[in-house]
C-alpha cells in the first residue's frame, strides 16, 4: 500500500476539510436563522405605522430618515413596533404601488394637497357662480381621493376617518380609562384599567416572564398617559390654528351636510423640509398640505388606533 504523503493527497485532504468546514457553518447559520424566525417578535397589522407621501407631493431626505427619527425620539408607544415611510412622486408606477398597499391594508397616514384648479375667462379671471364663489373647474387631489364614499350618516369616508369623528373616538377613548374629568385629571380611575387594554399583547413573545409582563403593564400605562398628553397638546394646536380641519360641505336628497376630509398641517411653517410641492414660482410650499388618516377596519377604535394623535403632536413642535 503506498501511504506516501503526496502533492496531490494533501491538496485533496485541504479541500475535504474545508468542504466539511463550510458545511458546518452554512448548517449552523441555517439553524441561527430558524430560531430567530421562531422566536422573533413579528409586529401585528395594528403595531405598524406607514406615512406616506401622495403622488402630488415631493419628499425631502428627512421624509425618508422620519421612521428612524420617529423611533429614536419614542414618538410612538412601546407598542409601535415599525415605522416606515414611502413617497409615491416621481415613480411611473406609483398609483399601481401605493393601490397595492392599500389592498393589503398597508398604510395609517398620508399627506397629500387640497388644491382644486379653478374655471377661467378668456381674460384669465376667475369664472364666479350665482353666489360669487369661483366655479371648480378640478377638485383637488384630497377631495377626489376622500369623497368617494360619503353620506350623511358616515362615520367615516370609505377611505378615510372623518378626521373630526376621529378626535371624537380619542376623546372617548381617554374618558375609558380616565373618566369625564380627562382633561383636567390624569389619575386613572375610569371603568377600564390599563390591565385590560394590556391583555391584546397575552400571546406577545414580548411578554413571557413575570417581569416583563409587569414591564409590559407600566409601558401600557404609560402610553395611556402619554395619548392623553398628546391629545391635549394637538387640540391646543387647533385652538391657536396650527392645525385646522378641511370641511367640505355636502348634499343629499336636498339636504346639506359636513364632512371633514383631512387635517389641514399646511400652516406649520417648516413642513416644507418633509413634504412639500412648488408653487408657480418654482418655491417650495405646504399650502393647503393634509394630513388624512386611513381607516382600517383592522385598527378602528382599537387600542393602537389613536398612535396619529401622537405625531400631530410631534409635526406641530418639530416643523412649526
Amino acid at each position: 500500500m503506498d501511504a506516501r504523503i503526496t502533492k496531490q493527497r494533501l491538496s485533496n485532504l485541504i479541500s475535504y476539510d474545508w468542504l466539511k468546514m463550510l458545511v458546518t457553518i452554512l448548517v449552523f447559520v441555517l439553524v441561527l436563522v430558524l430560531l430567530f424566525t421562531m422566536t422573533a417578535t413579528r409586529p401585528r397589522k395594528d403595531q405598524e405605522f406607514a406615512i406616506y407621501a401622495h403622488t402630488d407631493l415631493q419628499t425631502d431626505r428627512v421624509f425618508s430618515s422620519l421612521g428612524d427619527t420617529l423611533e429614536e425620539k419614542k414618538v410612538f408607544s412601546y407598542d409601535i413596533l415599525s415605522v416606515t415611510t414611502e413617497g409615491f412622486s416621481g415613480n411611473n408606477y406609483a398609483s399601481a404601488t401605493f393601490t397595492a398597499r392599500r389592498a393589503a391594508g398597508q398604510g395609517t397616514v398620508m399627506f397629500m394637497t387640497d388644491n382644486p384648479t379653478y374655471k377661467k375667462d378668456e381674460n384669465g379671471n376667475d369664472v364666479l357662480d350665482e353666489n360669487g364663489e369661483r366655479v371648480i373647474e378640478t377638485q383637488s387631489e384630497l377631495y377626489q381621493f376622500a369623497a368617494g364614499a360619503i353620506d350623511e350618516n358616515s362615520i367615516t369616508l370609505g377611505a378615510v376617518y372623518d378626521t373630526e369623528y376621529y378626535f371624537s373616538l380619542c376623546e372617548d377613548y381617554l374618558v375609558q380609562f380616565f373618566g369625564d374629568d380627562w382633561a383636567t385629571s390624569d389619575a386613572l380611575d375610569g371603568v377600564r384599567t390599563v390591565e385590560e387594554s394590556f391583555a391584546r399583547n397575552e400571546k406577545d413573545k414580548r411578554y413571557r416572564s413575570d417581569e416583563s409582563k409587569a414591564q409590559g403593564l407600566e409601558d401600557e400605562r404609560e402610553r395611556v398617559l402619554q395619548l392623553r398628553e398628546d391629545y391635549i397638546a394637538v387640540q391646543k394646536a387647533f385652538d391657536e390654528g396650527k392645525l385646522s380641519h378641511t370641511v367640505y360641505e355636502f348634499e343629499e336628497d336636498s339636504k346639506t351636510y359636513e364632512k371633514s376630509l383631512g387635517i389641514n398641517v399646511g400652516r406649520l411653517n417648516l413642513l416644507k423640509n418633509l413634504v412639500y410641492y412648488t408653487d408657480s414660482a418654482g418655491a417650495r410650499t405646504t399650502q393647503n398640505v393634509n394630513l388624512v388618516i386611513f381607516y382600517n377596519n383592522y385598527l378602528d377604535g382599537a387600542d393602537l388606533c389613536f398612535e396619529t394623535v401622537s405625531l400631530l403632536r410631534y409635526l406641530v413642535e418639530t416643523y412649526q
